[in-house]
């Protein structure tokens, strides 16, 4: 009776260096798009309204939710200026001060606070899918699609909420302005030396770049394959001997199973 032996061996694979590069593509896009969608709220540097009378060069940043003012002296108005973001809220716990605002302004404090968190939650999804993916096909634990392009959904879907920040040139932070509203209230000759509307800033323009990155983090994850992460684990080869009996009848004889390198083995 003479055996039968079969062989099956299983080899680790390997990630390479430019696979694991781009697994992280639409990360980086989305983090630099958080970055420089969130800090012209935070420094409150959106918009901006300069003096165009009295030459003293002031200026006053405002931002969705808050404003500062910036002058190379010290402004006329010591209880209204701040070199830090102070919020408008502020001017109705101090004052009694009651401001008003249009939809586009709710629309833009809406979506100046949505927008980071949509953002941030997409982030910690993206960085999960980047370090730990989906097993292939064939291999232990292998599931369903994770979600990638479903993610890139989101991320476009965060494009288009950062792109609602937008309208803030055309709201009335920018042609009402709550601080400029209350600086007429508190000090109307102050008030007459800014413009009616304001200028775009430096902020405006990096929520324009924040726009772009967050689409082209979504559009990646449909360019880009979903991860697939493959942890290396030792070359194993697993050696079965069978025994065919007279009645035809076939049953295991010997099994050995080699981690490593394979070594030979002598027939039974």
């Amino acid at each position: 009776m003479a055996p039968i032996v079969e062989e099956n061996q299983l080899t680790g694979q390997r990630m390479t260096k430019s696979s694991c590069i781009r697994n992280f593509v639409p990360l980086t896009f989305a983090v630099f798009a958080i970055i420089l969608g969130t800090a012209p709220n935070l420094q409150c540097e959106t918009v901006s309204f300069t003096q165009t009378e009295g030459n003293d060069g002031l200026v006053l940043l405002t931002g969705p939710l808050s404003y500062r003012t910036r002058t190379p002296n010290e402004w006329p108005d010591s209880t209204f200026a701040s070199t830090s973001c102070r919020q408008f809220r502020t001017f109705e716990k101090s004052n009694s001060f009651r401001y008003d605002t249009d939809a586009k302004t709710k629309t833009v404090w809406s979506f100046a606070i949505l927008t980071p968190l949509l953002g941030a939650c997409l982030i910690v999804k993206a960085f999960f899918s980047a370090t730990c993916g989906r097993s292939p096909p064939g291999f232990r634990g292998a599931g369903a699609n994770g979600g990638w392009k479903c993610m890139g959904f989101f991320f476009l879907v965060t494009s288009a909420f950062q792109g609602l920040n937008l309208l803030i040139d055309t709201s009335s932070i920018c042609v009402d302005n709550p601080a400029m509203q209350y600086l007429e209230t508190t000090n109307p000759d102050l008030a007459n030396t800014f413009p009616d509307s304001c200028d775009r800033a430096m902020g405006y323009t990096l929520q324009i770049v924040a726009v772009v990155l967050w689409a082209l983090a979504g559009l990646a994850t449909f360019v880009i394959p979903e991860p697939e992460i493959v942890h290396e684990h030792p070359q194993r080869e697993q050696t079965v001997t069978y025994t065919q009996k007279p009645d035809g009848t076939i049953v295991e004889a010997h099994v050995v199973a080699v981690e490593g390198t394979p070594v030979e083995q002598k027939q039974l």
